[in-house]
This record gives structure tokens, C-alpha cells and sequence, in this order.
């Protein structure tokens, strides 16, 4: 029986060792909030496209209030020429930190929008401007989501944060002019077509399920993670941000049930195998690790969501869902920061974004070719975890079988 609880012992001490060896690489990785001056491809992308844009977004909706018949249209102008003015000078600025060169002249397919555009008054302008430029921003707003979660260089971080801020604001001033046609929500590159005059409807799409399983899913598991973090974490931050994490989780919770019911979704009520995988490694940790556990795990699941929850922003026609992922969206980004605010995320945790299903499907709907997708998926993170995971549980089980041994003895 002695040989029996020795080779136990033994067993146990090797699980430990495997988590404590790969908790150390996890925890000693470069934290993601330190300055990267690295800029990637798809940095690079991410700005030469959103400069591109900037070069007809702004003359078009500087016009557009003098060449609209419509009140709602502009000042949704108005408001699209501030705010990608404010955008391009940050842009610029940015540019200028980081060596990146943009370009300065409009192209020849802005140009001829911009003459198109110059040509058109009244109802047909008004159509043509929010059509063409809600979906533009479609588009923009899913680039700068993806960015916004996989880059390591804060500065274009920042950016991009300001960019899908700016986005999710005029795009429903936009929508909410009634002007825009269902051409505009396929982030295809052909031109939208105009063809209608208002979009919003019911319809329900295999998309727009999937949307809200998945967001209840994260909820599931990341409400009572957060609840739990807030009370044992050893960071102060940490408490407070899972606590605020733990409460906003209830609000899109709510935002999700009540789309699910206009639309007749039927929720789940666990969340997946691999999300109770996750809650369990950080049930199982205390302390520092705790906190690494928590901050890491939580933002590598909100990057992961939420270019999906962008995709779906930009392309639902139905209003419920539309509603549902603007208030995930709004609650996802912000949790981000907040996470991040901790200091104690790692870059390996701003590697976990594919390309989103809904977007993949999409594209195979469309006909045209996936883009290239410059984010990595961090493989390696991932069996990180899962080692933990299992030399955790390993451990535990071990533990408790020498006891329960130790107790049969007695």
C-alpha cells in the first residue's frame, strides 16, 4: 500500500510540475498592453483602407446636407463627415508615429463615386448616399473589429478601437433614415445597387441563429467566471473589472433573450464542452494565477466573438438580431479594454481570431473569393490550456485518491 501511495505521490507531482512549467510560459509571455512598434500586414491593410475610404466618405457627406431633401439624412451626413474627419486626422497621425506610408489621392473608383454622388439630388441621392456608405461601413467595421482584436501594436490598437466606436454610432443613424436598401448589408466588393427604399425586416437566417446561440454560450460561462473572479481574484483590478464584467453579462444576456423571442430561437442552457473547460481552469486556480487565468481566458474569448458578432452587424436584416449584436458589440469592445486595462493580458491571447463562420458562409453564399485572413490562430495557447487543463484535473484527482487511500488505511 506504502508502494502504492508513493507511485501516486510520484504521478502527482508530475502533473504539477507540467502546470507549473506551462503556467510560467503562459504568464511569462509579453503582455499585450506594451508597446509593439511592429506593424503587421493586416496593420498596414487595416489603415490603407480605412485612409481610402476617408478620401470620399468625407467630400460626399460634406455635400450631402445641401444636396438631401430629407432631414434624417442630413444630419446623418452631418455626422458621418465629423466623424471620419476626426478619424482621418488620427489616421494620419498614427501614420506619421509609425513610418506608414498612406496614400493621398483618391483613387479612380472614389473619384467617379464622388462624381456620381455630385450628380444626384433629392430622394435619388439620398438612397444612393446611404446605400453606398452604410455599406462601405459595413465592410470597415468588420476590418476594424478584426484588427481591433488580433494587433499588437497599441497605437493602431487604439485606432481601430476609435474607428469601430465611431462605426457603430453613424451606421444606425444611418439605418435609421429608412433610406437604405438590402444591397448594403452584403459585404461583397460589387457596388450596392439601389434598388428599394428601406430595409428593415424580419427575416431570419441561419446567421442570425448561430449569432445568438453563440453569444448566450459566452454568456454562460463567462457571467458566473466573472462573478466568481470578482471574489477571489488577487488583483484588485481584476476584481473590479469581473465584477463589472459579471454584471454587463446580464445586460446582453437580456439584449440576446429578448431578440431570441421576437425571432423564435430556441437558447441553450449550458454553455459548450470547451467553455466549462475554461471555467473550471479558473475554479481551480487562486491567486496570481487566478488572475492570469481569468484575464487571459476571458479576452481570448471576447476576440474570438466578437468578428463574428461584427460580420453579423453588418449583414443581419433582421432588426431583432441587429439590435442584439450592436449591444454585444458595444459590450464586447468595451470588455477588451477593460481586460486589458488589467495589465495582465498576454499577446498570445490577441492570437485566437479566425475567420468567422458566418463570414465564411457568406462568402461561399456570394460567390467571390475569401480574403486573406493576416491574424494567426495561437495552436499553441490553445494546447497550452488544454495541458493545464488536464494536469489540473490530474491533479486533483490524484490528490484525492492518495486521501482516499490514506483514509482506507486508517
Amino acid at each position: 500500500m506504502r508502494h502504492r501511495l508513493d507511485t501516486l505521490g510520484q504521478h502527482a507531482a508530475l502533473f504539477a510540475i507540467l502546470s507549473v512549467v506551462f503556467l510560467g510560459a503562459f504568464i511569462g509571455a509579453v503582455p499585450a498592453n506594451a508597446q509593439s512598434t511592429e506593424v503587421q500586414p493586416s496593420d498596414r491593410s487595416f489603415m490603407v483602407s480605412l485612409r481610402q475610404a476617408n478620401s470620399w466618405l468625407v467630400p460626399v457627406s460634406k455635400e450631402a446636407p445641401t444636396r438631401s431633401t430629407n432631414a434624417s439624412v442630413s444630419n446623418a451626413g452631418r455626422d458621418i463627415f465629423e466623424g471620419h474627419s476626426r478619424l482621418d486626422v488620427e489616421l494620419l497621425k498614427s501614420a506619421e508615429q509609425l513610418g506608414v506610408v498612406l496614400p493621398n489621392d483618391v483613387s479612380s473608383e472614389h473619384q467617379s463615386l464622388i462624381d456620381e454622388m455630385a450628380e444626384r439630388t433629392g430622394d435619388n441621392h439620398d438612397r444612393a448616399y446611404a446605400t453606398i456608405v452604410r455599406q462601405t461601413q459595413g465592410g470597415l467595421l468588420v476590418m476594424s473589429v478584426q484588427t481591433r482584436a488580433t494587433t499588437q501594436n497599441t497605437t493602431i490598437r487604439t485606432l481601430a478601437h476609435q474607428t469601430v466606436q465611431m462605426l457603430i454610432r453613424t451606421m444606425t443613424v444611418l439605418e435609421n433614415t429608412g433610406r437604405v436598401d438590402p444591397s448594403a448589408l452584403e459585404l461583397v466588393t460589387a457596388k450596392a445597387q439601389v434598388n428599394a427604399v428601406r430595409v428593415i425586416g424580419q427575416n431570419i437566417e441561419p446567421s442570425d441563429r448561430e449569432l445568438l446561440v453563440l453569444l448566450t454560450q459566452h454568456s454562460l460561462w463567462q457571467k458566473p467566471a466573472s462573478r466568481e473572479s470578482s471574489d477571489r481574484a488577487r488583483d484588485a483590478k481584476v476584481r473590479k473589472v469581473a465584477g463589472q464584467l459579471a454584471a454587463e453579462h446580464t445586460q446582453m444576456a437580456q439584449a440576446v433573450t429578448e431578440a431570441a423571442r421576437q425571432i423564435g430561437v430556441d437558447l441553450p442552457v449550458e454553455p459548450t464542452t470547451e467553455q466549462k473547460s475554461w471555467a473550471n481552469a479558473i475554479s481551480s486556480s487562486s491567486g496570481e494565477e487566478l488572475d492570469d487565468m481569468y484575464t487571459n481566458l476571458s479576452r481570448a474569448a471576447d476576440g474570438s466573438l466578437i468578428t463574428q458578432v461584427a460580420h453579423a452587424r453588418a449583414t443581419t436584416k433582421s432588426l431583432p438580431a441587429r439590435i442584439a449584436s450592436q449591444t454585444a458589440l458595444t459590450l464586447l469592445l468595451k470588455h477588451m479594454l477593460l481586460l486589458e486595462g488589467t495589465g495582465l493580458v498576454k499577446a498570445n491571447s490577441l492570437q485566437m481570431t479566425n475567420t468567422p463562420p458566418i463570414a465564411q458562409q457568406t462568402q461561399s453564399n456570394s460567390g467571390s473569393s475569401p480574403q486573406p485572413d493576416d491574424s494567426s490562430t495561437s495552436v499553441g495557447f490553445l494546447t497550452g490550456i488544454a495541458v493545464l487543463v488536464v494536469a489540473a484535473a490530474g491533479t486533483l484527482w490524484l490528490v484525492r485518491a492518495i486521501g482516499h487511500h490514506g483514509e482506507h488505511r486508517r
